[in-house]
């Protein structure tokens, strides 16, 4: 029998999510500089067999508050991700699936008006500390991977966005 239930979920400060990925002579970084969610999010979730349907589950990061570590890059990470014109990366949980030491979510992945559903494996580490990563190409969102240099530089279009949340749940 399922129930339905609500819960204010705070993303706490310490949270991280990074954007990682390489080209043919590099890798890069970009981590997310802002607060992920600040304040609290209530969403409503039905609970039935192990899995958690979630509602209202929806983060959206600003796509220019991502810091690659120079300013070139910087500049190169928001023309990719067309921080002008699309100002937020969205994050929606659909579900999540409960298995013995991990959780499986199922989310919608909006990035520059594109969206893509995955599923990507979280795991739960010491208390209210959570961990995973997600590996996507960004072919799927109808962007081109970066060429450099004449194309002598190229960047791989996939890409990992890596989560390190510390969670509460009221």
């Amino acid at each position: 029998m399922s129930t339905d239930n609500s819960a204010d979920v705070h993303i706490k400060k310490g949270s991280q999510i990074t954007i990682s990925g390489k080209s043919n002579v590099n890798q890069f970084s970009c981590a997310y500089t802002t607060q992920i969610a600040e304040g609290g999010k209530n969403i409503t979730y039905n609970y039935f067999s192990n899995v958690i349907t979630l509602n209202k589950a929806e983060i959206k990061l600003k796509s220019d508050a991502f810091d690659c570590g120079g300013k070139m890059i910087n500049k190169d990470f928001n023309e990719l991700m067309q921080s002008e014109d699309y100002p937020n990366v969205g994050i929606t949980l659909i579900q999540i699936a409960v298995k013995e030491k991990v959780y499986v979510v199922d989310a919608m992945i909006e990035i520059a008006d594109e969206i893509n559903v995955y599923s990507f494996v979280i795991s739960p580490r010491q208390g209210d500390h959570y961990t995973g990563s997600l590996e996507l190409n960004i072919n799927d969102f109808d962007m081109e991977a970066p060429r450099k240099l004449l194309g002598a530089i190229k960047v791989d279009p996939n890409i990992n966005i890596e989560f390190d949340l510390y969670l509460e749940v009221i």
